[in-house]
C-alpha cells in the first residue's frame, strides 16, 4: 500500500508529465477501442449482408452454373409438386442496363415473391405488394438515379414502374427487386437458388433436383453465418495487426519519456534510498506509477475511443449501412483499459530496473541527463547481427515458399519486417551518432545546427526513439507505395492481355455474330472484328473512346453484354484506392502516435536541457536560435527516420510483391520523396511546443533552476 501511495501522489503532484509520459499510449488505446468497435459493430453490417437465406426456407436448391433458365424453372414445377412443399421462391440475379432520369447504367438486379415469408419486403409493410411490372428501389439507388414511386424505368428494354422504395441490400451500386415474371422477361437475370417452404423430405427434393446442390434451410444458414465469421476474423486479424504496431510504437515512446523523467528524479529517488526504501521498493513504486499513468491514459483512451466509434456508427447508421443499435462491448474496452497499463508497465520496466540499482551516493551525484549511462555496444552489435542474419534469411526463404503457400510466405515477409525493426531499436543510438557525424560540416556556420547536432550525438538513446517510431510509420507507408503500385501495373497489364482492345463481346451471347460485325463496321467510329471466341472493338482512327462507347450502345442489341476494358481497370483501381485508402488510414494511426512521441520527447528534452539551454542564452544564442535549434533536432530525428523507412519500406514492398508473384515494376520515387519530405516537414511541425519552450527560457531563470 506504501509503494501504491507514493506512486499516487507522485502522479497526482506531476499531472503534466503524466500527461506527457502517457500521451502516446492514450493515442494508442484510442485506435484500439475505436477498432474494436467498429468491428464489433460491422458485424452486424456483414450478418445483414451475408445472411441472404431467408428465416422461412426450410430447403435451398442451388442449380448448377451453367443449367439453362427453363431447366431451371422445370426444378422449381417439380419441386412445387412434391408433398408437404407449401412454397417455393426461385431467385433471379444478373447486372442489367436500365435506363432512369434519362441516364443508361448497370443495375444489379435481384427477383422477390413480392410477399410472403421470402420475400425481402417481408419486414417493410410501408412497401407495398411487388406485382408484375413493378420494381422495388433501394433507398440509396432512388437518392443517386432521383426517382420516386410511380416513375418508370426501363431495365433490359422492358419498362417497369417504381412501386416502392424499401430494404434492398444495396451493393455499392444501384439495386432493385423485381417479379420473378419480370425477370425472366427482361433476361441476363440466371435463377442462382430456390428457397422451398414446407415439411419435405430432402431425399424427395434431391430426386427431382437433378444436378442441382440441396441443402437444409437451417445448414445454409449455419454456412452463412461461418462466411460472415470468417471474413469478421479477417477483418478483426487486419485491424490488430495495426493495432500492435501502434501500441509497439507507443511502447518505445513511452519507454524513452520514462528514462528522462527518472533521470531527472535521480536524487528524488536517491533520498528514498537514504531513508530506507529498498531496491525493490524503488523498483515497484516506478512501476506502480507507471501502472496509474496507463491506467489513466487507458480510461481517456478508450472514453475517447468509445465517442469516435460511436460517431463512425452513427455515420453509417444515417447512410443506411447499419441498423442494429450501437454495440458498447464493455468486456472489450475493459480490455483495452488493461492493455494500457499492461504496455505502459512493460514500457517502464527498463528505466524501473536502473532505479533499483543505482546506489543512492551515485544517483545523488550523477548527471541529470536521462544518457548519462554509457550505451552498452557489444551486446547490442552482437544483438542486431543475430537478428539482420535471420531477417535476411527470413525473407529469402519467403519467396519460395509462397509458391506453394502465399499466405506463409506474406507470414514470413512479416516477420522478417519485424526482426528488422528489432534491428533498428537495438542500433537506433548508433545510427542517430553517425547521422549527426555526417551532418557536423553542415553546421559550420549554424549555432543552431551545431547544438542540434551535439544533443543528438550526446543523448542517442533519446533521438533514438523518435528516429526508430518514425521508420517504423514511414516504411509501412512505403511499402504501402510501392505495392500499390506494383498491383496496379500489374492490373494494367491483365487487363490489356485480356481485352486485347477497348472492349469485347463473347461470340456466344450473340445470334448472329457475323451479322452483328458487319453492323458495326458498318459504323464509321468502330473498328470490329472477330478473333478466338471474342468480338473485339476499337475506335476508328481520329475517333475518340467515347464516340466508340456511343456507337457500339447504338448498334447492338438491347441486353448484349459488352465488356469494356476502361470499365474492369477502373474498377480494378478503385478496389486498390479503397484497400489503399483503408491501409493509409490504419498506418496514420502509428504515424501520429510517432508524431506525439517526437512532441514528448522534445518537450521532456528542452525541460531536462533547461540549464543548457541557459547557459548558450547567456552566451550570446538569442531566443530564434534556440527555437531552431530544437527544430534542427526534430528535423535530424525525423529525416534519419524517413530515409530509413522509405529504403527499408520500399525493399519490403518488393519483397511483397515477389512473394504475391507479382511484377516490382517502376517503383514510385516520386511519391516516396514527397512522404519522406512531408514527414520531415510534420515533424518540425510537431515540434512547435518544445520550439516555444525553449524560446521562453531566460538565461538568469534557467541557470537558476535545478
Amino acid at each position: 500500500m506504501i509503494v501504491a501511495r507514493t506512486a499516487l501522489r507522485s502522479v497526482l503532484r506531476r499531472p503534466g508529465q503524466a500527461l506527457l509520459v502517457g500521451v502516446a499510449i492514450t493515442a494508442a488505446t484510442a485506435f484500439a477501442a475505436v477498432a474494436l468497435l467498429v468491428a464489433a459493430n460491422a458485424r452486424v453490417a456483414l450478418v445483414a449482408f451475408g445472411m441472404v437465406t431467408p428465416p422461412a426456407a426450410d430447403v435451398v436448391v442451388v442449380p448448377r452454373g451453367d443449367v439453362a433458365p427453363g431447366a431451371a424453372l422445370e426444378v422449381a414445377e417439380r419441386v412445387r409438386a412434391l408433398p408437404g412443399v407449401v412454397d417455393v421462391a426461385v431467385e433471379h440475379l444478373g447486372d442489367v442496363e436500365v435506363e432512369a432520369g434519362g441516364v443508361t447504367t448497370t443495375w444489379k438486379l435481384t427477383s422477390d415473391p413480392g410477399g410472403g415469408p421470402l420475400s425481402a419486403l417481408r419486414d417493410a409493410p410501408d412497401v407495398g405488394p411487388l406485382e408484375p411490372g413493378g420494381i422495388v428501389l433501394g433507398r440509396r439507388t432512388a437518392e443517386r438515379v432521383g426517382v420516386d414511386v410511380g416513375d418508370t424505368v426501363v431495365a433490359g428494354g422492358h419498362e417497369l414502374v417504381v412501386a416502392g422504395v424499401g430494404p434492398v441490400r444495396e451493393f455499392g451500386q444501384d439495386v432493385g427487386l423485381v417479379h420473378p415474371s419480370d425477370a425472366v422477361t427482361i433476361g441476363g437475370m440466371p435463377p442462382v437458388q430456390m428457397f422451398v417452404v414446407g415439411d419435405v423430405d430432402l431425399a424427395a427434393v434431391r430426386a427431382v433436383a437433378g444436378d442441382a446442390a440441396v441443402t437444409s434451410g437451417p445448414e445454409q444458414r449455419d454456412r452463412e453465418a461461418r462466411s460472415v465469421g470468417d471474413t469478421l476474423a479477417g477483418v478483426l486479424g487486419g485491424l490488430s495487426v495495426f493495432v500492435a504496431l501502434a501500441v509497439v510504437s507507443a511502447v518505445v515512446i513511452v519507454s524513452s519519456t520514462f528514462r528522462i523523467v527518472l533521470a531527472r528524479r535521480a536524487a528524488e529517488l536517491a533520498l528514498l534510498r537514504c531513508v530506507g526504501a529498498t531496491r525493490r521498493q524503488v523498483h515497484r513504486s516506478v512501476l506502480a506509477e507507471a501502472a496509474c499513468v496507463g491506467l489513466l491514459g487507458g480510461l481517456v483512451g478508450t472514453g475517447a475511443g468509445l465517442g469516435v466509434a460511436a460517431g463512425l456508427v452513427a455515420a453509417a447508421r444515417a447512410a443506411d449501412l447499419v441498423s442494429a443499435p450501437f454495440v458498447a462491448a464493455p468486456g472489450g474496452l475493459v480490455a483495452c483499459v488493461a492493455l494500457s497499463v499492461v504496455a505502459t508497465v512493460a514500457a517502464a520496466l527498463p528505466s524501473a530496473r536502473a532505479a533499483g540499482r543505482t546506489a543512492p551516493v551515485v544517483a545523488l551525484g550523477a548527471a541529470r541527463s536521462s544518457d548519462a549511462r554509457p550505451v552498452r555496444v557489444g551486446a547490442r552489435l552482437v544483438t542486431a547481427g543475430a537478428l539482420t542474419l535471420t531477417a535476411v534469411a527470413t525473407g529469402a526463404v519467403a519467396v519460395p515458399v509462397a509458391r506453394t503457400d502465399q499466405l506463409t510466405g506474406l507470414a514470413l515477409a512479416a516477420l522478417s519486417g519485424t526482426l528488422v525493426f528489432a534491428v533498428l531499436v537495438a542500433v537506433g543510438p548508433f545510427l542517430v551518432r553517425w547521422a549527426a557525424r555526417a551532418v557536423r560540416p553542415l553546421g559550420a556556420r549554424s549555432a543552431a545546427l551545431r547544438l542540434a547536432v551535439s544533443n543528438a550525438h550526446r543523448s542517442s538513446r533519446r533521438t533514438a526513439a523518435m528516429t526508430t517510431v518514425l521508420t517504423l510509420g514511414v516504411g509501412l507507408a512505403a511499402a504501402l507505395l510501392v505495392a500499390v503500385a506494383g498491383v496496379t501495373a500489374d492490373a494494367r497489364e491483365s487487363v490489356v492481355r485480356t481485352f486485347g482492345a477497348d472492349a469485347l463481346i463473347p461470340v456466344d451471347v450473340v445470334a448472329d455474330p457475323d451479322a452483328l460485325v458487319a453492323a458495326l463496321a458498318a459504323h464509321p467510329a468502330v473498328d470490329a472484328r472477330v478473333v478466338g471466341t471474342d468480338i473485339l472493338l476499337d475506335p476508328a482512327p481520329g475517333t475518340d473512346p467515347a464516340a466508340l462507347r456511343d456507337a457500339v450502345l447504338d448498334t447492338v442489341p438491347a441486353g448484349t453484354s459488352v465488356y469494356w476494358a476502361g470499365d474492369v481497370l477502373a474498377g480494378i483501381e478503385q478496389t486498390v484506392a479503397v484497400g489503399q485508402l483503408v491501409g493509409a488510414a490504419m498506418i496514420g494511426v502509428t504515424l501520429v502516435v510517432a508524431m506525439v512521441g517526437v512532441v514528448v520527447t522534445l518537450a521532456l528534452s528542452v525541460a531536462e536541457r533547461r540549464q543548457a539551454i541557459a547557459l548558450v542564452r547567456a552566451l550570446g544564442v538569442s531566443r530564434a536560435g534556440a527555437r531552431r535549434s530544437v527544430a534542427a533536432e526534430a528535423g535530424l530525428a525525423s529525416a534519419v527516420g524517413a530515409t530509413l523507412g522509405v529504403v527499408l519500406g520500399g525493399a519490403y514492398g518488393v519483397l511483397a510483391l515477389r512473394v504475391l508473384d507479382m511484377p516490382a515494376g517502376q517503383p514510385p520515387l516520386v511519391r516516396l520523396a514527397l512522404l519522406g519530405a512531408g514527414v520531415v516537414g510534420a515533424a518540425v511541425l510537431a515540434a512547435a511546443v518544445p520550439m516555444r519552450s525553449a524560446g521562453r527560457v531566460e538565461p538568469a531563470i534557467g541557470l537558476a533552476a535545478r
